[in-house]
């Protein structure tokens, strides 16, 4: 009778084992079998699928986003949205004028009022005074000047006046005279070349100028020469 309980006892411990040990084993196998996501379900073949298709059947079919462009579908429309706007910008870019800058320059000045008015005097010359028709009121000698000689000579609307002199003065001072004189009515002075012992000045006025070449006698009196070329209004 005993003998027979002990062998009922380990049939029923033999039991619990294996229960035991066929849930462990169970537990193992589920960790090790690799998740599978969610429209993908392992074929006969162990290749996984995409909603039951295979990979090249699930590429024939062609992704969600190529069946949208290709069939017109949300996602087609957006892309030919954006594809018409980048279009439609270059289309704005490409119709724009060129920028030009504003000019920044000063205005050309007027040319300034003419010295001679027509008509201009004939040709003449005249020795130890000033000639008629010399233009006194633009080239004024210093005081104290010995005239040499003087001539005028018109061509069209431009009158030429030369001048020679003899003053008691310094060189320096003559020149001063007539950088005064003429600077005051609108000339500029420049610098001139001079030949050996002599001084040279020119001036000038838009279209107007005035060269003097000085030179030191041997008493130390100053010999000045002097070439104007005027214009009329109609000569400017």
């Amino acid at each position: 009778m005993l003998v027979k309980r002990l062998v009922l006892a380990g049939i029923g411990l033999a039991v619990i084992l294996g229960g035991i040990a066929l849930v462990f084993d169970t537990l193992g196998n589920e960790q090790a079998t690799p998740a599978v996501s969610a429209g993908t379900a392992p074929s006969s073949s162990g290749t996984p699928t995409v909603d039951g298709l295979s990979p090249s059947e699930t590429a024939k079919a062609g992704s969600p986003l190529q069946n949208d462009q290709s069939t017109g579908g949300p996602g087609g429309d957006h892309a030919r949205d954006l594809g018409s706007d980048v279009t439609g910008e270059q289309r704005n870019l490409e119709v724009l004028s060129p920028v030009t800058a504003s000019p920044t320059g000063l205005p050309v000045p007027s040319p300034p009022r003419a010295l001679v008015n027509a008509p201009l005097p004939a040709t003449a010359s005249a020795q130890g005074k000033i000639v008629e028709g010399f233009p006194s009121q633009v080239l004024s000698f210093p005081d104290t000047t010995v005239i040499v000689f003087t001539a005028v000579s018109s061509s069209g609307d431009t009158l030429q006046a030369t001048a020679e002199g003899i003053v008691e003065v310094t060189a320096e001072k003559v020149t001063g005279h007539f950088q005064q004189v003429l600077l005051s009515a609108g000339f500029r002075s420049e610098e001139a070349p001079a030949a050996v012992g002599q001084q040279a000045l020119r001036l000038t006025r838009g279209n107007d100028s005035v060269s003097v070449t000085l030179s030191t006698t041997g008493t130390g009196s100053t010999r000045f020469s002097l070439l104007g070329n005027f214009h009329t209004e109609a000569g400017r």
